[in-house]
C-alpha cells in the first residue's frame, strides 16, 4: 500500500489560498516552474497513483476547466455530501464518495496500489486527514508570501502532530519541505 501524502503549497504564514478561497499567487510556482521546480513536479505525477480532495477543490477546477488538461491520470476521489449531476470536462477520472474521509482513503489507497495517494485539495480535506490520523508524509512547497486574512492550513487541528524532517530543496519562488508525520 502506498504512502497518504499531504501535498499542499502554503504562504509563510500559513496559508493555503486566499481570503476569497483564491489562489493569490500560491501556485505561480507549479503553472511557470523553473528547472528545479519542475523536477518536484515530475516526481510528484510519476509517484501519485490517486489523488483525495474536496468538493470546493474539485468545482474551482471544474468551472476553470482545470481537469482537460490534467497532467494526473489517476483515479480521483472527490469527498462531498452528494455527487454532482454534471462531471467536469476532460479524461480524469471521478469517484464522488458521500460517506466519509476513511472511506475516501481507503478507495485511494486501494486504486493507487504502491503509488502514493495525494492529498490534494482543500484545507478542510487536509484537517479531516490529519485528524483521522491517515496522512504518512506531509510535503509542502513553501511561498515567500504572507497572505492576509487567508485560509491556514494547521489552524483548528484537533489533535496535535509530530513530524520528522525528511527533505528540503530550494527553487526560485518556492522551497519545498518534506516531512514524515510521526505516528
Amino acid at each position: 500500500m502506498g504512502t497518504v501524502v499531504l501535498d499542499m503549497t502554503m504562504s509563510l504564514n500559513g496559508c493555503v489560498a486566499g481570503p476569497d478561497g483564491g489562489d493569490a499567487g500560491l501556485h505561480d510556482w507549479y503553472f511557470s516552474p523553473s528547472e528545479g521546480a519542475q523536477e518536484i513536479i515530475d516526481e510528484l505525477i510519476r509517484t501519485t497513483g490517486a489523488i483525495v480532495m474536496g468538493k470546493r477543490t474539485y468545482d474551482a477546477g471544474a468551472s476553470q476547466g482545470g481537469f482537460v488538461n490534467n497532467p494526473y491520470q489517476v483515479d480521483h476521489f472527490v469527498l462531498c455530501h452528494q455527487a454532482p449531476l454534471d462531471v467536469a470536462e476532460g479524461n480524469t477520472p471521478f469517484t464522488f464518495v458521500c460517506d466519509g474521509i476513511e472511506n475516501a482513503v481507503a478507495r485511494a489507497q486501494a486504486s493507487a496500489g504502491s503509488r502514493n495517494v495525494v492529498i490534494g485539495g482543500g484545507a478542510t480535506i487536509a484537517r479531516l486527514c490529519l485528524n483521522a490520523g491517515l496522512v504518512d508524509e506531509i510535503r509542502i512547497a513553501l511561498r515567500p508570501l504572507v497572505i492576509n486574512g487567508g485560509l491556514q492550513l494547521f489552524h483548528r487541528l484537533d489533535v496535535g502532530i509530530s513530524l520528522e524532517p525528511r527533505e528540503i530543496k530550494a527553487s526560485p519562488g518556492v522551497t519545498h519541505l518534506r516531512y514524515h508525520v510521526l505516528k
